[in-house]
């Protein structure tokens, strides 16, 4: 069986019709699945649709709707069929490993996220409860730690985003990117100054106090981007 998208859309699974969804071409039956309950998944994706753009930003691959059976195929114009803008052999590479188009950056990414807000927390730590020399060092640590995973992480993203997005302008996306080139600027700055010098730290002065303001920036910023993040995919 082959349906169009209009036909494709009269099975959305309310007043007793079957509940189908498409991806990739196929068309499977979640007439069953509790998790469709009326044709409605999570209160956000309705069935009678293709959900091949919005199953690469849910938070689980399409190997889910290989539970179901498939009801046929979906009938889509050849012009429609887009690839992401990457090379041909990267594109080839990522369908025939899908796990790794959708699950490395959210693997990567909460790494640098960690450490940084880590190194916020010891220094507040620092200043307010206890003054040792321990703190100092693991905030140096974080932030070696967190320059080495960050690339890893903004490269990830960028991949993620020329895959399951086409490299589309989204919001959330472009504020990923600007607020991670912040941290990636405030992290630079704090560690070329207090390599070596984490004395700086101890009772800062002139200059001195922009770079602890820098670090306890990097709580408010990563968990704003990690927000950011969140609404994408929920």
């Amino acid at each position: 069986m082959e349906l169009d998208k209009t036909k494709l859309s009269e099975n959305d699974g309310k007043d007793g019709k079957p509940a189908y969804v498409a991806y990739n071409g196929k068309i499977y039956n979640v007439t069953e699945s509790k998790m469709w309950k009326k044709g409605l998944h999570m209160n956000r994706h309705q069935a009678g649709q293709d959900l091949t753009e919005a199953i690469g930003a849910a938070p689980h691959g399409p190997e889910v709707l290989t539970r179901f059976n498939e009801a046929g195929k979906l009938k889509i114009e050849q012009e429609q069929v887009v690839r992401p803008p990457l090379p041909n052999w990267l594109n080839n590479f990522f369908e025939k490993y899908p796990f790794f188009k959708r699950h490395p950056h959210p693997m990567v990414v909460h790494f640098p996220m960690a450490f940084f807000m880590a190194a916020t927390i010891f220094l507040f730590w620092y200043y307010v409860i206890s003054p040792e020399r321990a703190l100092l060092d693991s905030i140096f640590y974080m932030h070696i730690l967190g320059t080495l995973s960050l690339p890893v992480t903004l490269l990830t993203g960028w991949l993620s985003w020329q895959v399951n997005y086409l490299g589309k302008t989204i919001g959330n996306i472009t504020r990923k990117i600007i607020f991670s080139i912040v941290v990636l600027i405030f992290d630079i700055i704090v560690l070329i100054s207090i390599t070596g010098n984490l004395e700086l730290l101890v009772n800062p002065q002139g200059f001195q106090i922009v770079i602890a303001i820098l670090i306890f920036l990097y709580l408010p910023i990563v968990a704003y981007i990690g927000q950011q993040g969140g609404d994408l995919v929920y």
